[in-house]
């Protein structure tokens, strides 16, 4: 008999900062959440054209394409956390 697979919501880390970046994945897989990591904007936008992460921690930067993220996400309602 297969064991089910419990559901771990999704949740998104996009930070230049790799140290950062590990960090909040760690926190974010802790509480239960499977987590996708982002180095760019430009690889987060094209996965957030298929997908919608349930939280999100985005690194600030002075990037329109970042800002243009946080709208993305607030507007589909996703959940954003504080980096840091």
């Amino acid at each position: 008999m297969r064991a089910e697979q419990r559901y771990r919501p999704l949740a998104l880390v996009l930070s230049h900062r790799i140290e950062q970046r590990t960090r909040n994945c760690h926190l974010l897989s802790e509480k239960g959440y499977n987590v996708l990591e982002f180095a760019d904007a430009e690889s987060t936008e094209a996965w957030l054209e298929e997908e919608t992460p349930e939280v999100a921690i985005v690194e600030s930067e002075p990037d329109p394409r970042q800002q243009g993220i946080l709208e993305t996400l607030a507007g589909r309602g996703v959940r954003l956390i504080s980096a840091g």
